[in-house]
């Protein structure tokens, strides 16, 4: 019998601390504001998301508030992606959308523009996705990006996501409805690719 996914994030007693060979996934606190704000004010980063570049440092303190609440309710697991050379803030990295009678939940990233091409994002990516399969039991996880986001797609096949379809005009960024596009992986899918 599948453990329930709202019992195993309840027992939580705080973010869990996943670490790879490059990058940590970890809460956020108040001294990572700077570092939300430099990754969600650059326009690269934010050009195929669903809202606009941040303007302001308190945007970012907001950010944070909202991670650490989202966290406190069990709504979603929104970890800093950190550099373990030091433990500067270079991205974020969460699991939401839990789905406790189905097993599934959303991923979702984002790693700083002058960190891209080497691979950290997808050692991110997978630390979470191992977490969710391993820890949650989630027997799916599914992942939605702007069609026109290349580095995206090619990183979500890397780690072994199969493309679902199309979904139109799904958000709206402003005024300009723009679509999703729909990729799902499975718990058997993962543990084959570990072996």
């Amino acid at each position: 019998m599948p453990s329930d996914i709202h019992s195993l994030l309840a027992r939580l007693p705080g973010f869990p601390v996943l670490a790879g060979q490059r990058v940590r996934l970890r809460g956020p606190g108040p001294g990572d504001a700077d570092d939300v704000f430099a990754l969600f004010s650059d326009p690269r980063v934010m050009r195929y998301w669903s809202s606009a570049p941040m303007q302001a440092r308190a945007q970012a303190e907001g950010r944070i508030d909202e991670m650490l609440d989202a966290f406190a309710r069990r709504d979603m697991i929104h970890w800093l992606v950190a550099d373990r050379r030091g433990d500067a803030a270079i991205g974020s990295c969460s699991l939401f959308r839990f789905d406790a009678r189905h097993r599934r939940a959303e991923v979702g990233y984002a790693l700083r523009s002058d960190r891209w091409g080497r691979g950290l994002a997808a050692e991110a990516v997978a630390l979470a996705l191992d977490w969710g399969f391993r820890t949650l039991a989630l027997h799916r996880i599914e992942a939605g990006i702007d069609p026109r986001n290349d580095a995206s797609r090619r990183l979500l096949e890397r780690l072994g996501f199969r493309r679902e379809g199309l979904l139109r005009e799904r958000f709206f960024d402003g005024d300009a409805a723009g679509d999703s596009e729909f990729f799902g992986l499975l718990a058997q899918e993962w543990r084959e690719r570990a072996r």
